[in-house]
């Protein structure tokens, strides 16, 4: 019982750590605090893996051609994330001669941009928190029955994957949702006087953008469940020596990408500081 109460203050002092430095990266403007820490986690497994690797193949149980598959198929995965992470749809928008010329020395955007992934990372880390949960739970348990359950509920299992896919569907739809709020955006585009061609300001943009970003992600949810299980069932025929799996790349690629936009961002705030105060 001691050591199930320290374990557990131990657990919830270094979750209340992580968080609060996760609180500080976010505060300092260079991202989403707990983003980079679940990136940093899975970054710092990288060297070991490729060591495990290199020791197979100098030892002679893994084949080159086997590691140079390995190496096709994440780079592939990479690439994969890379068009669609970066993909979005453009819903041009008109604007009146009235508004253009009282704007004509400002940037207006002619469209509106809908990212095909609107839920970015988030659908995969919720699956596998949730399905990790009874795994963590079960494990501490003798019963056979019990044992039985929590094999069956394993990440190398295939069961498990189906179970990943689903939920990463569900969370895709769940937080798109919650993330795209096209009554906004049309209560915008008719402040500013703007509109989509052909389309009625007002309640008929709302329910055209909301068409428009469900089927996107309908494909966006498709995309999300194949990258979190094909890469694993690939690499699971191989016998590689680490788990490579699609939720651990997608995290690591969406995060190096949304640092870069706002490290970017702060640089071209800095610039405008900079120039603010030297009066140009």
């Amino acid at each position: 019982n001691e050591f199930v109460f320290i374990s557990c203050i131990s657990m919830l002092a270094g979750t209340m750590l992580l968080m609060w430095i996760g609180e500080q990266i976010t505060q300092r403007g260079v991202g989403n605090g707990t983003s980079l820490i679940i990136f940093a986690g899975i970054v710092s497994a990288i060297p070991r893996a490729i060591g495990s690797t290199v020791n197979l193949v100098n030892t002679g149980e893994m084949n080159v051609l086997k590691l140079i598959a390995i190496v096709l198929i994440i780079l592939a995965t990479i690439g994969a994330i890379l068009y669609v992470e970066l993909g979005e749809r453009r819903i041009p928008v008109s604007f009146s001669r009235k508004v253009l010329m009282a704007n004509q020395n400002k940037r207006i955007m002619n469209y509106v941009p809908i990212k095909l992934n609107l839920s970015g990372v988030i659908p995969p880390i919720f699956a596998s928190a949730i399905l990790m949960f009874p795994t963590t739970i079960l494990q501490a348990s003798t019963n056979p029955i019990i044992q039985k359950i929590h094999d069956f509920l394993s990440p190398s299992n295939y069961f498990f994957n189906f179970l990943t896919f689903v939920l990463v569907i569900f969370f895709a739809y769940f937080y798109a949702s919650i993330a795209f709020n096209s009554k906004d955006i049309s209560e915008n585009l008719k402040k500013q006087g703007g509109f989509i061609p052909g389309i009625r300001p007002g309640e008929g943009t709302a329910s055209f953008l909301n068409e428009v970003a469900s089927r996107l992600t309908f494909w966006g949810s498709i995309y999300l469940g194949l990258v979190t299980v094909i890469p694993w069932l690939l690499v699971k025929f191989m016998g590689v020596p680490f788990y490579f799996g699609g939720t651990s790349v997608l995290i690591v690629v969406s995060v190096a990408l949304d640092t870069m936009r706002r490290i970017e961002a702060q640089i071209y705030m800095n610039k405008y500081q900079t120039l603010s105060a030297v009066g140009l």
